[in-house]
Formats: C-alpha cells, sequence, structure tokens
C-alpha cells in the first residue's frame, strides 16, 4: 500500500509545482469526488506526520534503486523544508493546514503557501470539475468528471492519476501477484474507494491508454498486450460469477473472496433480481434471504423505494425467510441512504399539495410499521452516511448490522422539520427498551433528554461505536469493521434469528414523559435562545420536537398508542412545511449542501 500510496502523494507534490496548483485546489480533486477520503492528499499527510511521510518516501527511494520511477519518491524541496522547519502536520499544529485563533477566539484555518512557507488565510476552491463530478451520481462518473474535464486542475488530476496507474500496473509481479491484492492494499489501507485498477476500469481502459499515448506517457507492454487481446477491462462479472484479468496467464480467473462477502453486483448479473425500479432492486441472496438495495443518488428515499418495500414484505411473506435492507454504493464514506427526498418535498410544497404530502409520509409510517411487525427478521446494513430517512429506516429493524464507518442520525431539524417517518417513535422506543415492564416508579426525564438532544441538535455519530453510545445502536446490534462483509453478515444475522426461533415484537401502548417534560425542556430552549445559541426558528423547531416525543397533550408517565405519537409526527411535518422559513431551509440546502440556520 505504501509503495503505490506514497509515489501517487509525492508524484502530486511534485507536479503541483510544475502546474502551478495550490494545495487546496489538490485536495479538492484529490477527495470524496474521486472516491477518497475527505483528507484527500495534503490533510492526509498532516495526519500521518511529514516526517513519517519522509522516512517512507526516503526508504523507498533507497530500496529500489532499479524502479523506472525511483525519483517519484523525492520529496519537493519546499516539503524537505517544512520538515527541517518542524512544521510536521498535525501533532506539531503545523503542516500543510493549520488552525489559529483571532482574540476572539474564532476559528481561521490556514494553508502553507509553498513559495513562501507563509500561511495564509483557507479559500476553498470553486473548480469546474469538481462542480460537474458533484452532479454526477455513480463514482465512475464522478472521477470521470475530473480527470477527462478541460481545464487546469482537470489536466493536473489526470497527469497524476495517469502516473499512478502505469506504476501499479508496473509492480506486478514485483509486490503482488494480482490485480486483486494491490486494489485491496489501496482500499482497506488508504481507505480508496477504488484501486487503481478498479479506477483504470472506472475511467475507461481504452480511453485512457489512448489519452496516454497521446500525451506521451510509457504505458506497459502487458497493459497494451491485455487491449490487443480484445480484453477491455480489468474486472468483469460472468454468469454472476466476478473475474479479474491475470498477466501472467493472459486469462481472466475469479476472484477468490470469503463465503461471507456478497456481492449484489455479481447477484444481479447471475439474473437474481425478483423486482426492480429506478430507484431500488430486490435481489435474491438464497437460502430465503432478500435484499432491498438502493441504487439511486445518494440512495435518497423516494415514493419509489418505498412503494418497493411495501412489495418487498408482501413477497417474503410468501416466499422468503428474512429480509436485509442494504446496498453497497460508492463512494467515501458512501451512502447507506442521506434521507428523503427533499426535492420532492419542496416541489410539492411550493405547489401546496399538503394532502398528498400528508398521504405519503403516512404510507411511509405505515411500511416501516409493516416492516417492524413483520413475522420475519429485517435488518439493516447500513454504512457511511445513513441520515434522516435512512436512520429511521434503521431504527424500524428488528437488528442493525452496521459498518464501523457510519455517519447516522435524525437531522430534519436543518430543514426545518422533524422525523416523521416513525423516527421520533422508535428512538425512544430504543432509548427506553431497557426498562422492564415490571418497574413503574422510573424518572423518563433520563431517557427523554438524550433523545430529545440528539433530534433537536441533529447529532450525527462520528463511527458506529459512536452510534451505539449516542442510542442509535442497542446492544444486541452488531459493528462490521470491514464494508464488503457487510450484506453477507447482515444476511447471516437473519439466518440466526430465524434458527433462534423469530417471532415479532407485540404491540405495546408506549410510555410517554408528557406535559411535565415540555416545561423543563422549554427553560432549556429559553437559556440557549437567549444566549444566542439558537435562532427564534430552531427553538420553535425544538419545542415542536419535544412536543411530540413526550407523547403531545397527556400526563407524566401515561401510557399512549404508538399511533398517538406517529399521527403527531405526520400532523408537525407537515404544518412545519407551511412556514417560510422550512422552505427557505430546504431551498438552502438544495443550492448549497449546507444547512441554513434562519
Amino acid at each position: 500500500g505504501n509503495r503505490i500510496g506514497v509515489q501517487g502523494i509525492v508524484k502530486a507534490m511534485q507536479l503541483m509545482v510544475e502546474d502551478h496548483i495550490t494545495i487546496p485546489e489538490a485536495d479538492a480533486l484529490f477527495g470524496t469526488a474521486m472516491g477518497r477520503p475527505k483528507t484527500a492528499m495534503f490533510k492526509t499527510a498532516d495526519l500521518v506526520g511529514l516526517d513519517v511521510l519522509g522516512h517512507v518516501a526516503d526508504n523507498t527511494y533507497t530500496l529500489v534503486p532499479d524502479d523506472e520511477a525511483r525519483q517519484d519518491f523525492v520529496l519537493p524541496d519546499f516539503v524537505k523544508a517544512m520538515i527541517e522547519k518542524g512544521l510536521l502536520g498535525k501533532k506539531a499544529q503545523s503542516g500543510f493546514y493549520k488552525t489559529d485563533l483571532t482574540p476572539e477566539w474564532k476559528k481561521i484555518r490556514k494553508v502553507i503557501d509553498p513559495a513562501t512557507l507563509e500561511y495564509q488565510e483557507l479559500v476553498r476552491p470553486d473548480l469546474e470539475c469538481v462542480a460537474e463530478a458533484r452532479k454526477a451520481e455513480t463514482l465512475p462518473d464522478k472521477i470521470r468528471a475530473v480527470v477527462y474535464g478541460k481545464d487546469r486542475t482537470s489536466q493536473y488530476a489526470w497527469k497524476v492519476l495517469a502516473h499512478n496507474l502505469i506504476y501499479a500496473a508496473n509492480r506486478i509481479p514485483e509486490i503482488a501477484d494480482s490485480i486483486v491484492e494491490i486494489d485491496n492494499a489501496m482500499r482497506w489501507g488508504f481507505n480508496f474507494e477504488l484501486g487503481p485498477f478498479g479506477t483504470w476500469d472506472a475511467i475507461g481502459l481504452q480511453e485512457s491508454v489512448a489519452k496516454m499515448d497521446a500525451d506521451g506517457l510509457p504505458v506497459p507492454e502487458k497493459v497494451r498486450e491485455m487491449i490487443a487481446a480484445g480484453n477491455t477491462s480489468f474486472y468483469k462479472t460472468e454468469n454472476g460469477r466476478q473475474l479479474v484479468y491475470d498477466f501472467s496467464s493472459g486469462r481472466y480467473e475469479p476472484i477468490q473472496t470469503s463465503a461471507n462477502i456478497v456481492s449484489l453486483s455479481a447477484l444481479k448479473g447471475a439474473d437474481r433480481v425478483v423486482r426492480s425500479v429506478a430507484t431500488a432492486s430486490l435481489v435474491d441472496l438464497d437460502n430465503g434471504v432478500f435484499c432491498l438495495e438502493f441504487h439511486n443518488k445518494m440512495n435518497a428515499l423516494t415514493r419509489e423505494t418505498i412503494e418497493l418495500l411495501d412489495e418487498a414484505l408482501d413477497f417474503i411473506d410468501r416466499n422468503g425467510v428474512g429480509l436485509v435492507i442494504g446496498n453497497q454504493a460508492g463512494g467515501v464514506p458512501g451512502a447507506f441512504s442521506a434521507g428523503a427526498d427533499i426535492k420532492g418535498i419542496l416541489a410539492a410544497a411550493k405547489d401546496k399539495k399538503f394532502d398528498e404530502i400528508e398521504a405519503m409520509v403516512a404510507g411511509l409510517q405505515n411500511v416501516l410499521q409493516k416492516a417492524k411487525y413483520a413475522a420475519f427478521p429485517v435488518v439493516t446494513a447500513p454504512f457511511g452516511l445513513a441520515l434522516g430517512g435512512g436512520c429511521e429506516i434503521c431504527l424500524a429493524s428488528d437488528r442493525i448490522v452496521a459498518n464501523a464507518d457510519l455517519y447516522t442520525g435524525l437531522v430534519e431539524i436543518g430543514v426545518g422539520l422533524l422525523p416523521a417517518g416513525c423516527g421520533c417513535l422508535n428512538l425512544w422506543r430504543k432509548m427506553t427498551a431497557g426498562i422492564p415492564e415490571a418497574v413503574t416508579e422510573i424518572d423518563l426525564a433520563r431517557f427523554f433528554i438524550p433523545t430529545f438532544m440528539n433530534i433537536a441538535m441533529a447529532k450525527v455519530s462520528t463511527s458506529a461505536a459512536d452510534a451505539r453510545s449516542a442510542g442509535f445502536l442497542g446492544p444486541r446490534d452488531r459493528i462490521v469493521f470491514n464494508r464488503d462483509y457487510l450484506v453477507g453478515e447482515a444476511k447471516k444475522e437473519v439466518l440466526k434469528m430465524v434458527d433462534e426461533g423469530y417471532a415479532p415484537p407485540m404491540k405495546r401502548r408506549v410510555r410517554v414523559v408528557g406535559e411535565s417534560a415540555q416545561g423543563r425542556i422549554a427553560a432549556g430552549i429559553y437559556n440557549m435562545h437567549s444566549g444566542g445559541f439558537i435562532s427564534d426558528y430552531d427553538a420553535h423547531l425544538a419545542k415542536r420536537i419535544a412536543f411530540v416525543i413526550s407523547g403531545g397533550e397527556v400526563r407524566a408517565n401515561s401510557e399512549v398508542a404508538e399511533q398517538t405519537i406517529l399521527n403527531l409526527e405526520r400532523q408537525n411535518f407537515v404544518e412545519l412545511l407551511h412556514q417560510e422559513k422550512t422552505l427557505a431551509r430546504l431551498e438552502h440546502l438544495l443550492e448549497t449542501g449546507r444547512p441554513l440556520r434562519n
């Protein structure tokens, strides 16, 4: 991994100086738009430490005297000077980036100028190719938008990537016997969504080699021979089997993987799709287990997706033993589901189709309640972003098998709304699940306050472990470190639950805090508002959220039907869509990708 990764980073630094590219521009290009972590090139170097990067680069240079790209491990002079000055990155509080504080304790992000080694205030670049990448729905299209763009930064990105792809191909069989080993090293070691050869397929093998030839780059002979023999990609799927090209034999060989890894793309290639719509598919995982896979942009929940979930529940009730809800979306961190289709909600609200919106929300609630009380286990397999409606789907399932890299939360307040897909109900249920039924004397406020804060502050977990601490994962939910195993492990969980004699949960009334908690919360909201920590509208939304979670106008420690809270969710959701400030928040998020605090 270091052999390929450090070559890519150092070469990027060298070409950055030659092509007069700035550090923020380079990081914008080689971040999430390329299926890589947000830390990209230079932030990653700051995290690792420039001294560590320098040692790895120097050691490699010394130990590979016959490497055709040996000079790619020589750090630019400005990086060497930074190391000498002790500007080593995060551990030294100063590296390529640093954070200063103003006298008013406001944080200012700064970036170093390679020419002077002086720090300047960070101005995030607005790059045309990155803007185009954001519009693309698939990771290959995003990468193509970056490297095949027409501006100078695209040309730089292309050169960096092309050199790295060629370098990786030349390392077989020197450092690895197969393409898969190198790709896995980069995916697992550097958290890239695609390794070099997966990336090469994404940008088009023949098209990219033609461009390399036009640029005078030394394409490896083994790659030319591969194309000449009619092979146009390193990976392919045949009859549901994933194959990879083998340079030594000149043939495609089956990829050897663990029996616990399930590939949805391979299953779809083997005609295991039971039902499919534009935004989702129901895939047969075998053994009576089926997977509902989302496959639209950011896996946003649409009417089509919810209708297919409804159909899937009926189908499995007749033909299967359990359901997994999961997908294998590309990108870093990827998206299990980034929530509801807010573009459609905004359009309907502007057209004043409130009856239609209410019917849609009621439909979502009914389907998620149907999943919760189905006669078979429903297991969700979230990873990356599981926000808003995506989080609500997880909360409605019997069990969650989460990837360790999980950013989940009920973030609806950011767009002027509250969770209305059973989110308020099910988070409260999850928070209070450990209270024995026989216990009647208990201070429910201990559970109410963290539930309220999760929703009112739009808290998002920084990991699956953090999600467990916050209450989004319960003690029976599992955490899986390798995303490749996630759907397979969720399937195993379904079969385990069936083997143990699964029975659906009983419908019980919900013990709620009632009006007493609303007064307590109102005092806290007043203090936060008076201190300038929240806006007028934030305070209004927070009171609505407290009203819903507490069960409405009922006495303390009352027991209410689940439908009571669901009605409150739905009614308040629709009422908030009548408010101009909610519409402004929805529009702002769609236009900028950032929440508005109005």
